[in-house]
């Protein structure tokens, strides 16, 4: 194994950490052998021992000596991975073109055809399937269970979240529940712990997070997070929800469907606020922009909390009806070939990935590993995500050809989070358009110049097409105006998809937006035939000596140079008040630390940036592995750089993983305390109102046993159930729609909306009213049950069994002039229209020419043994309509009466 390390830490350049590298050597800290490395030594070693080394093992091991042990352990015996079967798909239904939220996209998937598979996950060599009605049924139950837990309507829920099928519950779960996800990446480095922490706890803050969705492998990490969170109530997970969920609901979703968090390369994460109607809007435009097909399928190896993985893979397929093949960042950076295995197996036709990642797989995979595959059906290969850049665009062409990659399958895309994901697209089946420009006249004056034949001080820039339907797009000059064609200026745009602002940021909104409904990008680009060019970023941009120097041309040349880690240079300009102008400083990581091979790289760097850019770097700082910060999605921080390169920080040693942590728990110990005091006291409270509860329900239910009279009985009842409403923080709201006669009986039938629907109901209502059946007290604490016993309608003596039949017991009551109260038969929060209503109590009522009064219940939360006690104060609204008029009928007659009480309680 140290044999296979330092062959190639000596052809990467480190000739010094190849001399010293040991067993106990950390790739990252020691070695500096990154993600992209560590795929090449996987190769190596299994290729010369002839094995298959755990997935865990390629990505998690931090040394040698942990390879070495799984080699010795004989690894996997197969050359070759085992591939989960992908089923052949069927044709997509037309999109659900008229819904307007993901809650009745997904309803409308479902009620199509609720078989037919949705996501095909793949998990190392095995896999799941799931279809749209698994999709629905269990993010339902993650929505009853934050519910349950007390989230209310517009609160934020944190997804801390793995690509697991998990995420996708918890996701949809968030919406169905009317919640508003907060998708956050989940901590990945040991050894960048506390700067994970301090980073989501911005966000998390800035978020006012209420939940955080997370998984038991980060549970530490979780709690640390959770005490710098006030407004945080509860760390949970997906199996917790899904086991506290006590019923179905069908709540209504918020208007903002996420907020997706900006990966922060050039300043602090800003919360992009998206609605359904933004990301619906968007999706239907990629639709329009790769020409979508009914026997399309999806594959993503992307991120779930990246907009481009979650918005423009997976809510995408869900909208048009495509399945989806999703495999982990993890399992493509470990093997990159497994992109392309899936794209195979699963016969897909589309699939988005940014730039790097077609570089990693032309440089990466071997011919060996490609055996068998077919990558001729994929139609739409989407670059976008960072700068595309030509030669990456041939590079991976070229090499893939054999397999059927076609070069028209292209589509270089530009988007951004305030857009949803996507703004513009290219024609499909066209080979990327490429515009050389003239280099001197571009960073002078800002134009783009086509370059003659023959010019060698070119640079070039791939065309990303033209904006979505319904979007518009323009190129500002300093002045705010539009400038002509091939003048380089701001990305203005405009459109359905656009986001309306920065959660709880108003003033980093006014500072992008207009009055005209134009929101600034950011970038900087020009028009060509109508066509946007994106040239960078403004603020990464760089001004030296009149020349606008774009920064990640800098940092591609010096990633060239033997001994520099590509994708690990950050170049950016710092203000020099002695010449006017700003100094160009390239920050580079290297492995070495041998002082003869860093002033070759020095030189190496300065002389190729001088020939790229026309202009030599001012400094060249070259500094270990795994000190330049970067965003969740591997973009540069470059204004982070330049912060700790002006501080003078660049260089600080990372403390070991566990003193960061306690560095964390130090820091927030007071947090911790009033955490602890809080949950002490809302237990005590709990404890009280348990006993408080139990307490009133024996009191009142056996002076309501002494009674004379039902009617007596159900007066203490209700004052009983008054007090232990009271005591467990319960509200209730009635209204009516008619006037109700308290002189004659009636059949009240209601919906159920939780467990404590019996309590609530003898509380709230003006006249004494029994109840039908016991079954609704089975879900109430002891107390409670025992009070409301005695207001059950008695038993009868019939010649079917002792105590009647429900309809003959029914039926009893009514005839001694006693009001009737019947729960649907259906879990809580089922909605009414969806809930069972017995025909038992209608035909009764229809017997005695009862009224029927159809009673709305809703607000009711959870039930009294449930939830968090410090919050778990909720308001139940009762709403009775006008009573319905019965008369003796058949058995049809009496089904339509329910069916007409069943649509009164849905409208109410």
């Amino acid at each position: 194994m140290l044999a296979i390390v330092r062959e190639l830490l000596t052809e990467l350049g480190s000739h010094q950490a190849a001399q010293n590298v040991t067993i106990n050597s950390s790739f990252d800290r020691d070695l500096g052998l990154g993600s992209l490395e560590r795929v090449e030594l996987l190769v190596r070693a299994e290729k010369r021992y002839g094995c298959r080394l755990p997935d865990e093992i390629a990505q998690r091991a931090e040394t040698p000596a942990e390879w070495s042990e799984a080699l010795a352990n004989g690894g996997q015996v197969r050359t070759k991975p085992a591939r989960f079967p992908i089923e052949p798909s069927r044709e997509a239904p037309p999109p659900p073109a008229e819904s307007k939220t993901f809650a009745d996209i997904l309803r409308i998937q479902v009620e199509t055809e609720p078989g037919r598979i949705q996501i095909h996950l793949i998990e190392g060599d095995s896999g799941q399937t799931i279809t749209y009605a698994q999709l629905l049924e269990r993010s339902q139950q993650v929505a009853a269970g934050l519910v349950e837990a007390g989230l209310k309507r517009d609160e934020t829920v944190a997804i801390m979240l793995p690509t697991c099928d998990d995420f996708f519950y918890s996701f949809l779960g968030t919406m169905l529940a009317g919640g508003i996800a907060v998708p956050i990446y989940p901590p990945a480095r040991p050894d960048k712990i506390e700067e994970y922490v301090r980073r989501q706890v911005q966000i998390l803050a800035n978020a006012e997070v209420r939940f955080l969705i997370s998984f038991e492998r980060v549970k530490a990490v979780s709690q640390v997070m959770r005490l710098s969170l006030p407004t945080l109530r509860q760390v949970t997970t997906v199996a917790a929800l899904r086991e506290r969920a006590a019923a179905v609901l069908d709540a209504c979703p918020a208007d903002t469907f996420f907020i997706q968090y900006t990966s922060g390369s050039t300043g602090n994460p800003k919360g992009v606020v998206l609605s359904h109607a933004n990301v619906v809007a968007n999706v239907k435009g990629i639709g329009w922009g790769v020409q979508a097909r009914p026997d399309d399928v999806v594959v993503n190896w992307l991120p779930l909390y990246h907009d481009m993985g979650l918005i423009g893979s997976w809510l995408f397929s869900l909208y048009h009806g495509f399945p989806i093949t999703v495999l982990s960042p993890l399992a493509f950076l470990s093997r990159p070939e497994r992109w392309l295995w899936a794209l195979s197996d699963s016969r897909g036709t589309l699939c988005p990935a940014p730039n790097f990642s077609y570089e990693l797989c032309a440089r990466k995979i071997t011919n060996d590993a490609l055996e068998g595959v077919d990558l001729s059906r994929w139609r739409v290969a989407i670059n976008a995500g960072e700068a595309v850049l030509p030669a990456t665009l041939e590079r991976f062409a070229k090499r893939f050809e054999p397999w059927g990659f076609r070069r028209e399958s292209y589509i270089p895309c530009y988007g951004l989070a305030e857009s949803s994901v996507a703004l513009t697209f290219p024609p499909i089946n066209r080979r990327p358009v490429i515009d050389s420009i003239r280099r001197d006249v571009f960073e002078k004056e800002g134009r783009a110049v086509p370059a003659e034949a023959g010019d060698e001080n070119v640079v070039r820039f791939v065309a990303n097409g033209v904006a979505l339907p319904d979007h518009e797009i323009r190129v500002a000059g300093a002045d705010d105006n539009e400038v002509p064609e091939r003048v380089c200026g701001r990305i203005l745009f405009r459109g359905p998809s656009k986001t309306a602002g920065y959660f709880r940021n108003p003033e980093a909104t006014a500072a992008v937006t207009t009055a005209d409904g134009w929101m600034d990008s950011g970038d900087l680009g020009y028009l060509a035939n109508s066509e946007v060019y994106i040239t960078g970023r403004e603020k990464d941009t760089i001004i030296k000596g009149g020349h606008n120097i774009s920064p990640q041309e800098i940092e591609n040349a010096a990633a060239e140079v033997p001994g520099v880690r590509r994708g690990c240079v950050a170049a950016f300009g710092i203000s020099d008040q002695n010449t006017g102008t700003e100094r160009l400083i390239v920050v580079a990581e290297t492995r070495t630390r041998d002082r003869t091979e860093l002033n070759r790289i020095e030189t190496e760097v300065i002389r190729v940036v001088g020939q790229e850019a026309g202009t030599p770097p001012d400094q060249v700082e070259l500094v270990p592995p795994q000190t330049i910060p970067k965003t969740s999605s591997g973009k540069i921080r470059r204004n982070e750089t330049r912060k700790l390169y002006e501080a003078g920080e660049l260089l600080g040693r990372t403390p070991a993983p566990w003193m960061q942590i306690a560095r964390l728990w130090a820091e927030n110990f007071g947090g911790w305390a009033l955490l602890a005091a809080s949950e002490a006291g809302s237990k005590l409270r709990q404890t009280c109102r348990a006993s408080a509860t139990l307490k009133t329900g024996i009191v009142f239910g056996l002076l309501a046993r002494l009674m004379p009279t039902r009617q007596a009985a159900w007066r203490i009842g209700r004052r009983g159930a008054r007090l232990m409403l009271a005591v467990n923080r319960r509200k209730f709201r009635l209204s009516t729609n008619g006037q109700l006669d308290g002189s004659r009986p009636l059949v009240m039938i209601a919906n159920r909306s939780s467990a404590a629907d019996p309590l609530t109901l003898v509380a709230a209502l003006p006249h004494p009213v029994l109840l039908a059946d016991d079954g609704g007290l089975a879900d109430l604490p002891l107390g409670a049950s025992f009070l409301l016993e005695p207001l059950m309608i008695p038993a009868v003596e019939s010649a079917a069994f002792s105590g009647g039949t429900f309809e003959q017991r029914v039926g009893q009551a009514l005839q001694d002039g006693e009001s009737v109260m019947v729960l649907a038969e259906s879990a809580p929060g089922t909605p009414p229209e969806r809930s069972r209503y017995r025909l038992e109590p209608i035909r009764a009522a229809s017997e005695a020419s009862a009224g029927i009064v159809p009673v709305r219940l809703s607000g009711n939360g959870r039930g009294l043994e449930r939830g968090d006690p410090g919050s778990n104060s909720a308001e139940a609204s009762i709403t009775l309509g006008a009573p319905i008029r019965t008369a003796q009928a058949d058995l049809n007659g009496i089904t339509r009466l329910r069916d007409q009480i069943r649509q009164t309680i849905a409208s109410l």
